[in-house]
């Protein structure tokens, strides 16, 4: 089964070209990297990125996944409700 219970590598650029994110859908947990951050208890798109219309299409893929856990890269997970709160925010 590999890493995680058979992660998932997906390209998320926008940040930067070369972003990745890593699902674990058996766990269902997202490591967003810098596509998304929370500030307050919200999901927003990431900042001080190099396209922005490519992010927001990054953030969208990511939102529409099946998560309970969201990790980011600067900022305090979502440890319950993640996909919900990612999906309110796309």
């Amino acid at each position: 089964m590999g890493f995680g219970g058979g992660a998932t590598i997906l390209a998320i650029p926008g940040h930067t070209d070369g972003s990745i994110a890593v699902h674990l859908p058996e766990h269902g947990v997202l490591f967003t990297g810098d596509a998304v951050a929370q500030i307050d208890g919200k999901a927003v798109p990431g900042v001080f990125n190099t396209d922005r219309e490519k992010l927001l299409a990054s953030f969208r893929r990511l939102a529409a996944l099946d998560v309970e856990i969201a990790c980011f890269g600067h900022t305090d997970p979502f440890t319950h409700d993640a996909g919900k709160k990612l999906r309110a925010a796309a």
